[in-house]
């Protein structure tokens, strides 16, 4: 008796449309068989309730649109695939419409809902495409091809970074006025630094891509540990500083409430981009190198870490003044490429002096809550798209970074997508110049980091030459 198969019926009921299933359930196969019942409820469900709205549109249809005739579709949707039929309408102007699928937001030639993309996208974030296909197939019950989470990456995240840059062009461009965010930032300490990674089948066989982090502070979730606060992220590849500037003073002004903020600490490798990137903020700065790449200079070019904790401490605490002479010594002592390497590690602290002194030796009384930046770049580029051989189109590269910026909405269906304004645009790409933007305004006009450079003259001329 008790190896007999067990009945099961199960009744779903759409409205006035009922469907009833029965079912026997092998004892030997009870988990299974209930997994499969349960998954194939969902695609049942969401048929019927598909079949009920092209009927209330139907019923509803003004005059002017004619019924053609139903066209079945297979999707696949989060809850499974699902195989429907929906009429379909021609207007006045012998255009063909599917209202159906335009009120559940599927894409024409589309095979798969905008929930299933942002589900394949997050996980190819998270791992590569082969790995993400294998993930989604397993959790869906149904195939998918790395070439499919290709596409998943370059359609919705293309489409967070047409968005993002629509919102930028027509608030530089057309002037519109964008709504100020909400969270006050009296001090707001911002980071960048850049990374190297492989193109194929572009012009060029690399390309840096640009990040940079904005926080109001941090706060303690373990013992020697800590956690930034208000956290907001940018990436970014082939822009020139100009518009780099303007893509984080977009993404400052929508979610900080820079009115409110009196100083910015910003960080980073002492690169003129780098120093440069948040110009566009037009508040107060203080420049601080980052202590990481600070020691790794110094004990590349000393050779004993002691030696360097020493230097760096010095450095930290009296300035360049303190080891100017010691470093003189050593290099006139030195030869070969040792001498090479202490002479460009002199050249660097020289050149970042302005942002050796730890704040407290300053006279500011703001908290250090910088260091953290090598740290978001490995989990916002390095981790996904650089190793295991990866190489990237330049779409490709464009849609991870907008992915991974947004991976923990995408995850939970929560992002809210900007309206593209500018279609049919153009990539910024780098200016056709010797060098680099930020360094020919850094060369030109030292005034901007001299000790005039907080004067409201100074900010003015600043404005004038790096405003659009």
């Amino acid at each position: 008796m008790t190896e007999e198969p067990v009945n099961i019926s199960i009744a779903i009921k759409v409205e006035e449309m009922v469907k009833e299933l029965q079912i026997k359930v092998p004892i030997n196969e009870l988990e299974d068989t209930i997994q499969t019942i349960t998954l194939g409820l969902g695609p049942q469900v969401l048929q019927g309730i598909i079949s009920v709205l092209d009927d209330r549109i139907a019923e509803n249809m003004g005059t002017g649109w004619r019924n053609v005739g139903t066209e079945a579709r297979w999707m696949v949707s989060s809850l499974g695939p699902v195989y429907y039929k929906r009429r379909v309408y021609q207007d006045e102007d012998q255009m063909r419409w599917k209202p159906v699928d335009e009120l559940l937001g599927v894409e024409r030639y589309s095979r798969m809902t905008s929930r299933v993309r942002e589900m394949g996208s997050a996980l190819a974030a998270q791992a590569t495409y082969r790995l993400a296909a294998d993930q989604l197939s397993y959790m869906l019950k149904t195939h998918f091809s790395p070439s499919t989470i290709q596409r998943m990456v370059w359609v919705v995240g293309n489409r967070i970074a047409d968005g993002e840059e629509a919102e930028e062009k027509s608030i530089f461009e057309n002037g519109e006025q964008m709504e100020a965010g909400k969270i006050d930032a009296p001090v707001l300490y911002c980071e960048s630094d850049g990374v190297s990674i492989h193109l194929q089948q572009e012009e060029t066989r690399s390309a840096e891509v640009r990040v940079a982090i904005m926080s109001t502070g941090r706060e303690q979730i373990g013992e020697d540990r800590f956690r930034l606060e208000n956290k907001r992220c940018i990436t970014a590849i082939r822009l020139n500083s100009e518009v780099w500037q303007e893509k984080i003073l977009c993404v400052a002004h929508r979610y900080y409430n820079l009115e409110k903020t009196d100083q910015v600490i910003c960080g980073g490798d002492g690169n003129q981009w780098v120093r440069h990137s948040f110009d566009r903020l037009q508040i107060p700065q203080v420049f601080v190198l980052d202590r990481f790449h600070l020691f790794r200079a110094a004990r590349r070019a000393l050779q004993d870490r002691d030696t360097a904790r020493q230097i760096v401490t010095r450095l930290r605490q009296e300035g360049f003044d303190s080891v100017e002479p010691y470093l003189r010594e050593l290099i006139n002592q030195s030869r070969g490429k040792q001498k090479e390497k202490l002479d460009e590690f002199y050249k660097y602290v020289h050149h970042n002096q302005d942002g050796l002194l730890d704040l407290p030796y300053r006279g500011l009384s703001y908290s250090a809550c910088l260091g953290a930046i090598e740290g978001n770049v490995d989990k916002l580029v390095v981790h996904r798209m650089k190793g295991r051989g990866c190489s990237w189109r330049f779409p490709g590269v464009r849609g991870m970074l907008a992915i991974c910026r947004n991976v923990d909405q995408l995850r939970n269906h929560a992002y809210r997508y900007l309206p593209i304004q500018a279609p049919h645009k153009t990539y910024h790409h780098m200016q056709n110049l010797e060098v680099e933007y930020a360094d020919a305004i850094q060369r030109s006009m030292p005034v901007f980091h001299g000790p005039h450079q907080n004067k409201p003259w100074v900010r003015s001329l600043h404005t004038l030459i790096c405003g659009r």
